[in-house]
């Protein structure tokens, strides 16, 4: 080869190395977060090191959303790193929901850490280490790419559930969640071994253009399909794969829970929607038949154990295996409309449900987290403002009218019934009647007026998450009023999934 043909060669690989980081920018900014934190907590005095790492964490966060949202509005990516990942309008989606939940943890752990007595500079690592697995399955474009990110994603999280060392529970937590995730990702890798003998590829645009409708007929893909199948709704805590849910939210600090309860679900949703919609579409038959009997499961099973529950985060956790059957109502339904409907209601969720959490860490105290529905008594009285805005997460998780909630409920549904799943979707209104009485005995305790309990101002120390239920009260009223403009944020979003699969 001549000199000037090595220089071209030299030139176009410097090139491809700077679009293949510009099309995963988001992940970049994390990891850059991540790697300065780990080298700053290293090198600080530690009465110093906690609040430095949730700086460069918050910074890192920040970034990765600019990036997402600046190319989201002005052109976004393709295709990086040999196609095993990509920069698409699918994935800066999920990477700006997943950049905004890690900033709110970030905000609610570091109050959380010093009202609990746990050192704070390696939870917001652990933290920054889950969001880079969470982008990475949104952006991932082969199922090599898939397994990387969820092993990130479940490391990080196994640890942090344990991050309470002198509690019992939370050590449980960490135990049952590592076996149990263990077992899930031995499902998926074991399935996705079979896809690839079945496709001879693991790369997701190949395995689309290989697998057609003749393909339903091939029992090495069938299995692999199915073995995927039971590890994603492990993953997304969907009935009856869901019972180390309650126990593992309930033993895991308060952010890890508020993390994990909407960040892993979003995470898990993208996975499934990149693998069997996009990769899987042409024997969405097959794998549609699995997904309805977990959705209607998961309706029945979350709705009705969430009622006997005495502890919010256990409540909380019944109630999200029951939103997992809703949003794969919209799974089922295919099509813009169905991916769309997911991508709205997930947005939606990320606000709804973490400031519900949030609205808990402000009670936890030296001792306990304050998850006893015993402990909201009186909360309405005691800070009223909390109370009012505690009623609003709770109002649209039970899907009330004007709040983002409903909304994303109306876009599930009707893209179910438009699919033929009426049957499914009639389930799921039945089954949203039935949690509208938990969630009101939510309320209820709210606002029950306790004599003793004048109101009284907001501790220093909870400004922090105050400001993130406050902020994520604003969302969940306000992506209502402007829902339809958010649906077809999350239409655009579903453009790429809708290539090979439908």
């Amino acid at each position: 080869m001549t000199l000037a043909g090595q220089a071209v060669q030299i030139s176009y690989s410097a090139t491809q190395a700077w679009n293949d980081l510009a099309n995963i920018g988001p992940i970049v900014a994390v990891t850059v977060a991540l790697l300065v934190a780990v080298v700053v907590d290293l090198v600080l005095p530690r009465g110093r090191r906690g609040p430095a790492v949730a700086g460069i964490a918050g910074i890192g966060l920040v970034t990765a959303l600019a990036i997402a949202g600046y190319r989201l509005a002005n052109g976004y990516g393709g295709l990086a790193y040999y196609r095993f990942a990509t920069g698409d309008s699918f994935a800066l989606f999920f990477e700006m929901l997943f950049a905004i939940a890690g900033v709110m943890t970030v905000i609610v752990s570091s109050s959380y850490v010093r009202r609990r007595g746990l050192r704070e500079a390696e939870l917001h690592v652990l933290g920054l280490a889950a969001v880079i697995g969470m982008m990475s399955l949104a952006a991932a474009n082969s199922l090599v790419t898939v397994f990387l990110g969820l092993e990130l994603l479940s490391i990080a999280l196994y640890i942090a559930c344990g991050y309470n060392r002198i509690e019992e529970a939370s050590q449980e937590a960490a135990a049952k969640y590592l076996i149990i995730g263990g077992f899930a990702g031995a499902f998926v890798l074991y399935g996705m071994a079979l896809v690839y003998g079945a496709t001879g590829s693991t790369v997701l645009t190949d395995i689309a253009s290989r697998v057609t409708g003749d393909s339903s007929g091939n029992p090495l893909l069938l299995l692999g399909v199915l073995l995927m199948g039971v590890g994603f709704a492990f993953k997304v805590s969907a009935a009856p794969f869901h019972m180390w849910t309650p126990d593992v939210y309930q033993g895991a600090p308060l952010p890890v829970t508020a993390f994990m309860s909407v960040g892993t679900k979003a995470a898990a949703f993208a996975m499934i929607l990149r693998v069997f919609s996009y990769g899987l579409g042409h024997i969405s038959p097959e794998w549609q038949v699995l997904i309805a009997f977990v959705a209607a499961t998961s309706m029945i099973v979350g709705n009705l154990l969430a009622i006997v529950q005495s502890s919010l985060k256990r409540m909380l956790a019944y109630s999200g295996v029951a939103q997992a059957g809703y949003i794969l109502v919209g799974v089922l339904a295919g099509g813009r409309a169905g991916v769309a409907a997911v991508l709205f209601y997930l947005f939606g969720y990320l606000f709804m449900n973490f400031g519900a959490f949030a609205v808990v860490s402000t009670l936890a105290g030296p001792d306990s987290d304050g998850d006893r529905y015993e402990d909201l008594n009186g909360l309405g009285y005691r800070h009223p403002t909390l109370g009012v805005l505690m009623a609003i997460f709770m109002l649209s998780l039970a899907g009330f009218p004007p709040m983002v909630g409903f909304f994303g409920k109306v876009f599930l549904f009707a893209a179910g019934i438009a699919a033929g799943w009426t049957w499914l979707v009639v389930l799921a209104v039945l089954t949203s009647v039935v949690s509208v009485y938990y969630y009101f005995r939510v309320l209820f305790h709210v606002w029950s007026p306790l004599p003793d309990a004048p109101p009284r101002a907001l501790l220093e120390s909870v400004l922090g998450p105050y400001t993130v239920v406050l902020v994520s009260a604003v969302f969940a009223v306000a992506l209502g009023l402007v829902a339809g403009q958010l649906f077809q944020m999350g239409a655009n979003g579903a453009g790429p999934i809708l290539t090979a699969g439908h």
